[in-house]
């Protein structure tokens, strides 16, 4: 019996797509997910029970499990990426995965003043150190070479993030994160919410990626609702998700060839990024395109002019992204730099579960556009990488860049002077789940309704997976290069730390 026909065997929950398993038949689902594809996309805790989710076929499928005595088997032995949700949960509710394959603490560094802040009650607060300390694996602290770390306190400028590696003849050995510096406890802010606040919040998840979030949060919380939007509202959210790729493709491209010294293309990128944002921010009413979408709807400062804004924008940026992509490649030294560089594997890009452009630029196609009805009729992607070096996830951003523009330029005549408008959601008790592709990959949030209120949220998004890659993409790379293959894969510690 495959992962999904246990599941499926569970025991059903008011949640269609979600059943309910015992102990023993958990362990047979750890099992069997040893062999079987099933696409993991998270695992959280609410302080009773541990719930699991995967996607199949582009629709949800989740688990859940009793905690006895605060435990419950672990997934890390089936599914590597999830390790980080474990230490996650262990952190804040104190829930122990048996059996996982990384206890270390993820979030709580013996800072703060209590440990497991969600559980009932919390932990002691008495031995907290205050002082922050690497904690490295048995497989770090038995590697070879010279240790050294990159992170806020090792000077420059770098993530909330600290990267402890071993290093000979100036190449990366061994590479192991630390991360919980960025930690802004949304699990607990989001619980009990109004969802308009929730929105709010989902909105502050990771920087220039707001519409994604906010767009999968408001989707989830309108599929608890059993209702939709319309068509206006739904082809807006659609308008403003490609103009957040387009924005956040070219802020990645110009952060890449400042770092691989190319100062002239940065400019290029920055300068047709300015001059899109000219167009944009009077409409939005926000430079980061924040608060753009509510549920039930979209909500925008000058909500007409959004189909001229789409067309203006693609003849705008069709233009510069031809003439940046000229640039780019042709630039002295600049795909030299990045050719060869942090190549992924397919197998480490398996074995987390990593989508989006990373795993696109290595020959892979998967996208979650295409199991989007907003998308029906508008959008199919053609480009392609193969190497999967940073130099193909570039070029791959600039083809993404393309297609976005070309999408909004479908995307104008259907939107026309029309202003999207709003649907009056009922709030019932119930859940839901939706998935958007973010610039990333995808972005899913799954929400818990009682009483017209937020009971719960959980939020994936691609950091933990591109963290892992990161990890193993960066051995055998200089030194000095980490920091420009962290940014060619997306690594996020905010995205990450939540």
């Amino acid at each position: 019996m495959g992962a999904p026909d246990l599941i499926r065997a569970g025991e059903p929950t008011a949640t269609p797509w979600r059943f309910r398993l015992d102990e023993l038949a958990w362990r047979d689902l750890v099992e069997a997910l040893r062999t079987d594809p099933l696409p993991f996309c998270g695992l959280w805790c609410d302080g009773a029970d541990v719930h699991a989710l995967f996607i199949v076929g582009g629709e949800p499928l989740a688990v859940t499990l009793a905690l006895e005595d605060g435990r419950y088997p672990a997934l890390s032995p089936a599914r590597e990426v999830s390790t980080l949700y474990e230490r996650a949960a262990y952190d804040l509710y104190g829930a122990e995965a048996m059996w996982a394959r990384d206890v270390r603490p993820l979030l709580d560094h013996e800072v703060w003043p209590c440990s497991s802040p969600l559980a009932q009650p919390p932990g002691v607060s008495e031995a907290r150190s205050g002082l922050v300390s690497f904690q490295p694996s048995e497989r770090f602290a038995g590697a070879a070479g010279l240790v050294d770390g990159w992170g806020p306190a090792t000077g420059g400028v770098s993530p909330p993030l600290y990267v402890a590696f071993t290093q000979s003849g100036g190449l990366v050995g061994q590479a192991e994160s630390q991360s919980g510096y960025a930690h802004r406890g949304l699990a607990l802010r989001w619980r009990g919410c109004r969802v308009e606040e929730g929105c709010r919040l989902s909105g502050r998840v990771v920087a220039g990626q707001s519409v994604a979030h906010q767009s999968a949060f408001c989707m989830a919380v309108e599929n608890a609702c059993g209702q939709g939007v319309g068509e206006q509202a739904g082809l807006g959210r659609v308008a403003l998700l490609e103009m957040e790729r387009v924005l956040h493709h070219l802020y990645t491209l110009a952060d890449l060839a400042e770092r691989a010294q190319a100062p002239l293309v940065a400019a290029h990128c920055m300068m047709l990024r300015e001059a899109m944002l000219e167009q944009i921010a009077p409409v939005t009413g926000s430079r980061l395109l924040m608060d753009c979408c509510r549920p039930g709807g979209v909500r925008l400062a000058e909500a007409e002019p959004l189909g001229g804004v789409c067309d203006s924008l693609a003849k705008l940026g069709q233009a510069g992204q031809e003439a940046l992509m000229e640039l780019w490649e042709s630039f002295p030294g600049l795909s030299a730099r990045l050719t060869g560089l942090g190549v992924t594997r397919a197998e480490d890009l398996a074995r987390v579960g990593l989508e989006g452009p990373v795993a696109r630029a290595a020959g892979q196609d998967c996208d979650t556009r295409r199991v989007l009805g907003l998308y029906d009729g508008l959008w199919r992607y053609t480009a392609g990488r193969q190497s999967g070096s940073a130099a193909d996830r570039a070029l791959l951003l600039l083809d993404e860049v393309a297609e976005s523009l070309t999408l909004l330029g479908r995307i104008a005549p259907r939107l026309g002077d029309a202003a999207p408008g709003r649907e009056a959601l009922t709030l019932p008790d119930a859940e839901g789940m939706a998935m958007v592709e973010g610039p990333w990959g995808r972005v899913a949030y799954w929400v818990r309704l009682h009483q017209g209120r937020l009971a719960q949220v959980f939020c994936h998004n691609p950091a933990a997976a591109a963290l892992l890659v990161f990890e193993e993409t960066v051995k055998g790379q200089p030194v000095e290069d980490m920091p420009l293959v962290a940014s060619s894969l997306g690594v996020s510690a905010a995205a990450l730390d939540g």
